[in-house]
């Protein structure tokens, strides 16, 4: 990536094929930081290390599947709300049912095509960020609220008014 280059978030890439995580990465690595992953448990540990604000997860691993690892990071309040998109080389409605009864926000098929990928992502990726960008404000907005309130209580018992609720 170059300095000129903004990134536009971070994506956890999650396959035991190293050579399509490879692909990925090159498919994605000119607009997102992209940390690889090729297991479960890698998967969990990159996330808690590193964060991610999406994560491409394969279903088909050895020791953990991608379903397990998307309970895990749906189980946790610090990473419930991130979109994980599915990859997979199964095409019944039965796996992309799994992944979304998972908690999915996504599914794409194998073989990976780029323009799908960087679309998909670009939209999840959007979505995710902006309502993040969303309950930071709401919180902001929340505790000046707060604080205004606080303060027009002050004043009001300063020159012998109550305020009424």
């Amino acid at each position: 990536m170059t300095e000129e280059t903004a990134v536009l978030g971070r994506v956890l890439v999650v396959d035991d094929d190293r050579g399509l995580l490879s692909i990925i990465q090159g498919i994605l690595s000119k607009d997102y930081d992209v940390t690889l992953a090729s297991s479960g448990p890698e998967a969990l540990e990159a996330l808690a290390r590193d964060g991610a604000d999406l994560v491409l997860l394969d279903i088909m691993m050895p020791d953990m599947d991608g379903l397990e690892v998307c309970a895990r990071i749906k189980d946790k309040p610090a990473t419930a709300d991130l979109p994980v998109i599915f990859l997979t080389g199964m095409e019944d409605e039965d796996a992309e049912e799994a992944a979304l009864d998972a908690g999915a926000a996504d599914f794409i098929s194998k073989p990976i095509r780029p323009r799908i990928l960087e679309s998909r992502v670009r939209m999840q990726m959007q979505n995710y960020l902006y309502l993040q960008f969303l309950e930071k404000m709401l919180r902001e907005k929340s505790t000046t609220v707060e604080r205004l309130r606080a303060e027009t209580e002050k004043l009001l018992k300063s020159i012998g008014l109550t305020a009424s609720k």
